[in-house]
Parts: C-alpha cells; sequence; structure tokens
C-alpha cells in the first residue's frame, strides 16, 4: 500500500495553484471508503474543503476559478485553519469506470460536489456536502466549521 504523502501528490496534468492542492482520484481508488476520506483529512483544527470534479464536467470548469478564488481568498483571512483540495477523476464516455468508483467511495452523485470535513480524536467528521453550492454558501459552511475544528482539537 502506498504512504499517504504518495497519495496526495499533485499531479503533473492539472494545473497547480498553491492555495488548492490537487490530487488524482485514482491514487485514492486503491483505500477503503473511510480510508479516503482519512487521507484527505488530517489534523485536527483544520477545516478541510474538498471539491470532486472530473473531465469533461462544464460545471467544474465554471466553478473552479471560483473555488481558487475562494480558496485564495480564505487562506489569507485563515492561514493555515483551512486547506482546500480538488480531487480530479478521470472520464472518458467509453471509460467510466474511475467515476463510478469516485461515486461508491466519496458517495456523491454528480460533479462537481464539495466536501466539509473536520477531524476528531474518532476521526474525520463530515460537516457539509454540497453538488454546485455557490461559493457564498461554501464559504460560510467553511467559516461555521471553525469553531467545530477548534473545539475537537481542544477536545484531543
Amino acid at each position: 500500500m502506498l504512504s499517504r504523502e504518495v497519495l496526495l501528490t499533485v499531479s503533473s496534468q492539472l494545473s497547480v495553484d498553491k492555495n488548492v492542492e490537487l490530487i488524482e482520484f485514482q491514487r485514492l481508488k486503491e483505500l477503503s471508503d473511510t480510508g479516503a476520506v482519512e487521507a484527505l483529512a488530517k489534523e485536527l483544527g483544520i477545516v478541510y474543503v474538498t471539491s470532486i470534479t472530473r473531465d469533461g464536467c462544464s460545471g467544474c470548469m465554471e466553478q473552479k476559478p471560483l473555488f481558487r478564488e475562494l480558496a485564495r481568498k480564505m487562506k489569507s483571512d485563515l492561514g493555515g485553519n483551512v486547506h482546500f483540495a480538488n480531487v480530479h477523476v478521470r472520464y472518458a464516455e467509453d471509460d467510466r469506470k474511475e467515476s463510478w468508483n469516485s461515486k461508491r467511495i466519496f458517495r456523491h452523485a454528480a460533479y462537481p460536489t464539495y466536501l466539509v470535513h473536520v477531524r476528531s480524536k474518532n476521526g474525520v467528521l463530515e460537516v457539509y456536502r454540497a453538488i454546485y453550492p455557490s461559493m457564498e454558501e461554501l464559504e460560510k459552511q467553511t467559516r461555521e466549521s471553525l469553531d467545530l475544528a477548534k473545539f475537537y482539537k481542544d477536545a484531543a
């Protein structure tokens, strides 16, 4: 099994943004459902915001610059208290297997899906999930999760 650090390498095929960690889904697909989420949210006290996108998704392409701008803004405001990541799924009309695996592991219905997680001493907890939300709503949910992340860190 690959180490967590190897699993979360930045893809050379996707454009790099210092505010959003890029993760190829194929690096997570061998993990269990909980293992994939555990790999995304590693530390106590941090709010993890993840977008799940796929090749050929027009909504994903439309929201990509908005998500990057939100990440830039919130990291500037909150520093290390938030972590933004993009799990990208490879997709082709004649090969949908990776997309189905992503839906099975993350239990999402469509793209783009956004997740907000915090870690507790008992594991990773999902705080918010939405398909194609406004960035204002995603920011609101992320900010509201800061106190929860702090609570679980202090409780540990």
